[in-house]
């Protein structure tokens, strides 16, 4: 009977034993499978890291080869006081219209010329067609058919760009 009992207690330790050894190897495998999955989260973060850094430097590139420039941007409408004799055509001498702007002369002179369409942060894109007067530098002036409007427009300091379509 102690015999049996001894037996008994023998298997019962290798059965614990070996339950014990599958366990830790269970546990084994899913700390290597976590591993993996760490080591490929780090590799998918360098990796997107890396593109986040291409596509950086590849819109800087596009932006230095566009003319990018912060500009103050005003409204203006088609009133005597604000154009010359005929203040419904414009210094290109097309009919003024919604959707177009003058540009400074400084601009104009970079190449900010007539039927050239510009990009104005939260505002959209603009054609330009027509000129401002000289005493103004730095500047977009938006066409707008209402006086109220243009005077509630004010003035604020945008980025613009010169498109090339």
């Amino acid at each position: 009977m102690r015999l049996f009992v001894r037996y008994t207690f023998i298997v019962a330790l290798m059965v614990g034993l070996i339950f014990q050894t599958v366990k830790i190897e269970a546990k084994n495998q899913e700390i290597g499978d976590l591993a993996r999955d760490l080591d490929m989260a780090a590799y998918r973060i360098e990796t997107t890291e890396r593109a986040l850094n291409l596509t950086q430097v590849l819109q800087q590139k596009l932006l230095e080869n566009k003319q990018v420039r912060t500009v103050t941007v005003t409204a203006y409408n088609p009133s005597v006081d604000q154009c010359d004799d005929d203040p419904y055509v414009a210094a290109s001498m097309r009919k003024v219209r919604s959707g177009t702007v003058a540009v400074s002369r400084d601009l104009f002179d970079q190449g900010w010329v007539y039927g050239k369409k510009i990009s104005i942060e939260g505002m959209g894109i603009f054609e330009i067609n027509d000129l401002m007067n000289a005493r103004f530098t730095g500047r977009v002036d938006v066409f707008m058919w209402d006086e109220e409007d243009a005077v509630k427009f004010g003035h604020k300091q945008a980025r613009a760009a010169l498109l090339d379509i």
